[in-house]
């Protein structure tokens, strides 16, 4: 009679963990494809990254462009790149925070 009990358990643990697998790759999916700005302080740059980390396009205010020389604009674009991803991590963890909550709330946690 234990058998039974710890096999149903276990098919029901089985069961769980091919549904949360199944939830992470629809999320991480749905994070490829999601694109975010990121922009620099003053907005002079503008950035869209992909939620894969790839920059999609940079777009650089024409009164920087003549206002900066190279070393400033390169810190904009880096500022925006940067602020790009910091976004897409954030953007990534509010898409897990539901699963993580589950679990740990879960019973056995």
């Amino acid at each position: 009679m234990e058998s039974i009990d710890f096999s149903t358990n276990v098919n029901a643990l089985m069961e769980r963990i091919r549904d949360q697998q199944a939830d992470i790759e629809r999320i991480q999916r749905e994070l490829e494809v999601m694109e975010v700005v990121g922009a620099s302080r003053d907005d002079e740059v503008r950035v869209t990254v992909r939620g894969n980390g790839q920059v999609v396009s940079v777009d650089i205010d024409e009164q920087a462009m003549r206002e900066s020389d190279a070393y400033e604009l390169g810190q904009l674009v880096k500022e925006a790149v940067n602020d790009g991803l910091q976004r897409v991590a954030e953007a990534g963890s509010q898409k897990f925070k539901p699963m993580i909550d589950a679990a740990q709330s879960a019973p056995g946690s």
